[in-house]
C-alpha cells in the first residue's frame, strides 16, 4: 500500500504545483483557454493528475476504500504543503503542520 500511497503523492503534489505555477499570471477566460492548454507547466501538471488518477485507480482495485482513500487524501495534502513551501515559497505555519500531523495519525488510526 505504501508504494502506492508515494506514487500517488508524488503525482498530485507535482501536478498540483505545476499546475498552479501555470496559473499564476493567467486570467481564466474562454480566450485565454486555448492558450493555457498548450503551456508546458499546465501539460505536465494535467498529465501527472492524470498518473495520480490512474494510481488511485491501481489502489482501489486492491485495498479497502476506507483505508486506501484517507492515505492518499492525507498524503496528497501533506505532500501539497510541504512542496508549496519549497517550490512556491508558500508559508509554512504552525497551524499547517499541525493539521499534517492530526491528518496523518488519523490516516494511521483508520488504517489499522
Amino acid at each position: 500500500m505504501a508504494v502506492y500511497v508515494a506514487a500517488s503523492a508524488l503525482l498530485t503534489t507535482g501536478g498540483v504545483l505545476l499546475l498552479r505555477s501555470a496559473l499564476d499570471d493567467v486570467e481564466l477566460s474562454p480566450s485565454a483557454l486555448g492558450s493555457l492548454v498548450l503551456e508546458p507547466a499546465f501539460l505536465a501538471g494535467f498529465f501527472l493528475y492524470v498518473g495520480s488518477f490512474l494510481t488511485w485507480l491501481l489502489a482501489l482495485r486492491r485495498f479497502e476504500a476506507v483505508v486506501i482513500f484517507p492515505a492518499f487524501v492525507g498524503a496528497g495534502y501533506a505532500g501539497v504543503v510541504l512542496g508549496g513551501r519549497i517550490f512556491l515559497g508558500e508559508s509554512l505555519t504552525a497551524t499547517r503542520v499541525a493539521g499534517i500531523l492530526v491528518i496523518l495519525a488519523g490516516v494511521l488510526l483508520v488504517s489499522r
